[in-house]
C-alpha cells in the first residue's frame, strides 16, 4: 500500500534476489520499499528483523550544564599578574600566557597541538588557533599595458 496516496497498485522497480525490495506507484509515481502484509503479519519480514536507525530527535538529550561542564577543560597555570596579550597569528605562544582573542575573548594557552597551531582555553571552550604564521613571499601580480598584439599565432 502507498503512503502517500493509499492505493495498492504498484510496479516493482528493484528486486534483491527472488525478493522484491522497491516499488513504484502507479497512481501518484512515488518510489518505496515493498512491504508485504502477510510477512508483516507473520512477523517473518527480513526488513523487521534488522535494528532500525535511529531518527532524528531520537538521541539523549543533554542539559546546558552537561555541554558546558564538558566543553570547558581546566584552566592551565598561568601568572595573573601579566596582562594578556592581543593574539595575533604571526606571533608564537608558550603554554601558560593569557591572550586576548578579539571573538573569543581572553584565555590561557594550554599547549601546542602541531606545528603553526596552540590550543587555547577561554571560558566558552577549548580552540586551536593559528601561530607563527610568517609573511607571504610571494609578489603580487602586475596588469601589464600597452602590449601589442599580433595578428597571427606564431610559427
Amino acid at each position: 500500500m502507498c503512503g502517500r496516496c493509499g492505493q495498492v497498485w504498484h510496479v516493482v522497480m528493484a528486486k534483491m534476489g527472488d525478493r522484491i525490495a522497491k516499488v513504484v506507484c502507479k497512481r501518484c509515481g512515488g518510489h518505496h520499499r515493498y512491504r508485504d502484509d502477510n510477512a508483516a503479519a507473520d512477523g517473518a519480514s527480513e526488513t523487521g528483523s534488522r535494528p532500525r536507525r535511529p531518527t532524528f530527535g531520537s538521541g539523549r538529550r543533554s542539559t546546558r550544564a552537561q555541554r558546558t561542564q564538558a566543553a570547558t577543560p581546566e584552566l592551565p597555570a598561568f601568572d595573573p599578574s601579566k596582562p594578556p596579550r592581543t593574539y595575533a597569528a604571526r606571533d608564537s605562544y608558550v603554554a601558560g600566557e593569557r591572550v586576548a582573542h578579539p571573538t573569543f575573548g581572553v584565555g590561557v594557552v594550554s599547549g601546542s597541538p602541531g606545528a603553526g597551531k596552540v590550543d587555547v582555553v577561554f571560558g566558552g571552550g577549548a580552540r586551536v588557533l593559528a601561530c607563527a604564521k610568517g609573511t607571504s613571499t610571494l609578489a603580487r601580480p602586475v596588469a601589464m599595458q600597452d602590449l601589442p598584439l599580433p595578428d597571427r599565432p606564431p610559427k
